[in-house]
């Protein structure tokens, strides 16, 4: 049995965006008005590279999907260095593992009182799949986008948890 990987990378968001090029823009104004003027200038700018660059560089998010033998394993990747284990499933605890806004999966869904993680990289048009399960607190439900060849590795051994 192979282990089947897959990592996404989140979508910045707008906002994210703008403020990473208003903290650049203020920066470098700051260090050219350094040049003329460095006691009044000088520490600002220092203060705004350094804000650009946790804003730029360290604030990425990666999704890891990791299928090996019967098990999800879920972990987030901040900044390509730190990872952190969201959750590890069984697929004997999994009641469904179906396309978002699936039948199979509505009803859980709508349940407000279910613990719902969002791994998803946020992009439209992507394929969301749902995986319920009942976890050590209840029932919880993760969205994920898992690719084909892991939705196969699991229909393998089991096929009637997996609704493509």
């Amino acid at each position: 049995m192979h282990e089947k990987l897959v990592i996404v990378p989140r979508k910045k968001s707008t906002v994210k965006k703008i403020l990473n090029v208003v903290w650049f823009v203020l920066a470098c104004l700051c260090f050219l008005f350094a040049m003329w003027v460095p006691i009044l200038f000088a520490v600002p700018a220092i203060i705004f590279a350094v804000i650009w660059y946790f804003q730029a560089f360290r604030s990425d998010i990666e999704y890891e999907y990791t299928y090996y033998d019967g098990e999800f394993r879920f972990a987030r990747i901040k900044a390509k260095r730190k990872r952190k284990g969201l959750g590890r499933v069984q697929m004997e605890d999994v009641l469904a593992l179906a396309p978002k806004g699936d039948r199979s999966v509505y009803k859980y869904e709508n349940d407000n009182s279910l613990a719902c993680k969002d791994l998803t990289s946020g992009e439209s048009g992507t394929k969301i799949y749902e995986l319920v399960f009942k976890g050590e607190k209840g029932i919880n439900r993760y969205e994920f986008e898992p690719d084909e060849e892991m939705l196969d590795a699991v229909m393998v051994k089991y096929p009637r948890a997996v609704i493509k």
